[in-house]
């Protein structure tokens, strides 16, 4: 089966790996086929076929066939759009490959939802306007959590339904987000953590907002204290953490550039 749309199909480039001396194992996200793994015979040698799409910020117009097995063919790519100027700031290429290594970690295989694709989108225009922003990257971080089925609980307990999550509160990963203090007794294991009123009133601002242009806003809420932001973010990333069974690469190299004193940690 080939893509219906002569041009290609669109998507974006989440990894790519070599294969022999000149092919290429490229793992893509597509608007009508989801997450799909393809060869791409000759990538590492043709400036033709390729011309520099295959690589991350990037969105193109990919030619694709199906192949035996689990692997497609990728015959092409065209660049539609491209957002490679950011590759000057690593923190900002740092978030945008998060958000690719997301989505090839998160969301199951050949299963497509353009809003996945949007979302991506909508991150690296937010990188290119204004630069990195922790409530971005918290935004798709909910968003990915959702489209794939797993958004926690924020707004009322995940074991009892209860709405009162004011105070004693934890955030347990595995029984689906927020517990209240009268179920909490139940959550034990690891990722297991307070969740303070201030930091949930923090993950649900940043639920409330459509996009990660949007989420930005949070950063400089007067509402919510570093200390706030960064219960937050932990809360979020124990729940991807158990999803996704193994560290991300790219979430420790953002942590890298926290410790070493780079703006903008996650």
């Amino acid at each position: 089966m080939t893509s219906p749309d002569p041009r290609g199909e669109l998507g974006i480039v989440l990894k790519t790996a070599p294969l022999r001396e000149s092919d290429l194992i490229v793992t893509l996200y597509t608007e009508s086929h989801g997450r799909l793994s393809a060869v791409a015979r000759g990538a590492r040698r043709s400036q033709r076929r390729f011309a520099g799409a295959l690589q991350l910020l990037v969105l193109g117009r990919h030619r694709l066939a199906r192949g035996r097995g689990e692997l497609w063919t990728l015959d092409g790519t065209d660049i539609e759009r491209e957002w490679t100027r950011l590759a000057t700031d690593v923190v900002a290429v740092a978030h945008a490959s998060y958000a690719a290594e997301l989505v090839a970690t998160l969301v199951p295989p050949e299963v497509p939802d353009p809003e996945v694709l949007s979302l991506v989108v909508a991150l690296w225009d937010s990188l290119a306007e204004a630069g990195p922003s922790p409530g971005a990257l918290r935004a798709v971080e909910l968003a990915l959590l959702d489209l794939g089925g797993h958004r926690p609980a924020l707004d009322a307990c995940a074991a009892c339904g209860r709405a009162d999550l004011e105070a004693g509160v934890v955030f347990d990963p595995s029984r689906g987000g927020a517990i209240c203090r009268s179920c909490a007794a139940g959550s034990r294991g690891p990722g297991i953590r307070p969740l303070d009123p201030a930091a949930l009133a923090y993950l649900r601002a940043v639920a409330a907002l459509a996009t990660p242009a949007a989420a930005r806003s949070v950063d400089t809420d007067p509402r919510f204290t570093p200390s706030d932001r960064t219960a937050a973010r932990d809360a979020l990333l124990a729940m991807i953490g158990l999803l996704v069974g193994k560290p991300l690469r790219s979430l420790e190299f953002i942590a890298k550039l926290g410790a070493a004193g780079r703006r903008d940690e996650p």
